[in-house]
């Protein structure tokens, strides 16, 4: 079990390093954002728990390995498949929302971006609060994130 937050470094560094590679790397950690699960599993992370989850069900997905389940918090889970599902009508960003998230993806504040676009600081939040819920996530790093992989910006 590898902890993400040392207080030496990044744990994930050490999954650069490992050096066994038959050993099961299962990431034990408070970090549920994406650049954290992405990155330990593509550097060979072979399962992502959140600590919130001790107790029964972290015990669970622990014991689970055993018998070939994969070790992942039910959340981790949800991103992980959030991220590859398709989009929706319902998550299509307009053109409107689109020009903003571009904006904000280059680093612009939301007030600049409104007036970059020549509408109201209220109206630009408003775009701005449609496209976290279209896209699932809770920030602009996220939303800049997600749009990238999903080819909207």
């Amino acid at each position: 079990m590898l902890d993400l937050g040392l207080p030496d470094g990044r744990g994930s560094n050490l999954l650069l390093h490992r050096q066994l590679k038959d050993v099961w790397v299962v990431i034990t950690t408070i970090f549920d954002d994406d650049e954290y699960l992405f990155e330990a599993l593509r550097l060979g992370a072979r399962g992502y728990l959140l600590k919130d989850d001790l107790g029964e069900t972290f015990d669970a997905a622990l014991a689970g390995i055993l018998v070939g389940n994969p070790p992942l918090s039910a959340g981790i889970a949800r991103r992980i498949l959030q991220t590859f599902r398709p989009a929706t009508p319902d998550s299509t960003l307009s053109a409107r929302e689109n020009e903003l998230l571009t904006l904000v993806a280059r680093g612009y504040s939301v007030q600049r971006a409104a007036n970059e676009l020549g509408i109201t600081y209220n109206t630009a939040a408003g775009y701005l609060k449609n496209i976290y819920q279209k896209l699932e996530v809770g920030s602009r790093a996220e939303a800049t994130s997600k749009a990238i992989r999903m080819g909207l910006i």
